[in-house]
């Protein structure tokens, strides 16, 4: 699809969010991404839309896509990798530059990934806190269903 397309809005300035996640063949895995979306949403009123690099659910292509529809004129791409590795060095600026190619009337930010911040550090903690009672993986069953193939 082309941004000479019809669009489904019309607003004027309209801006727009992609977390673009690697993705899993698992189901659910992405779940918590999908939650995150959901929040912002919430909170500002606004598109966020998700992606994945890969496996199941939408892909980045589509996501550009449905954002073009809406006619929005920013798309923020927000990488939801706290690394910094060939997905954040080469592969998504990559995916970004294409797009940018096939919709020029768009302006395409590659925002900043997750990485450190603070507020990382505090969730670390807390979720350690919330470990120590756990049991030994010994004790802890197998998981069941939706494995990887």
């Amino acid at each position: 699809m082309t941004e000479s397309r019809v669009r489904e809005k019309e607003p004027s300035g309209a801006k727009a969010v992609i977390l673009i996640g690697h993705g899993s063949r698992a189901v659910g895995a992405d779940d918590d991404m999908e939650r995150v979306a959901a929040e912002l949403r919430a909170a500002s009123g606004g598109i966020v839309e998700t992606c994945r690099m890969g496996g199941r659910g939408v892909l980045f292509d589509e996501a550009i896509e449905r954002c073009v529809r809406l006619g929005v004129e920013e798309v923020i791409v927000l990488p939801y990798f706290l690394n910094f590795g060939i997905h954040l060095r080469e592969d998504i600026p990559e995916i970004l530059r294409k797009a940018a190619e096939r919709h020029p009337g768009i302006r395409l930010i590659l925002g900043k990934h997750l990485g450190y911040d603070e507020a990382l550090v505090r969730l670390v903690a807390k979720r350690i806190r919330e470990s120590e009672g756990l049991p030994d993986i010994r004790e802890s069953a197998p998981a069941q269903g939706n494995k990887a193939k």
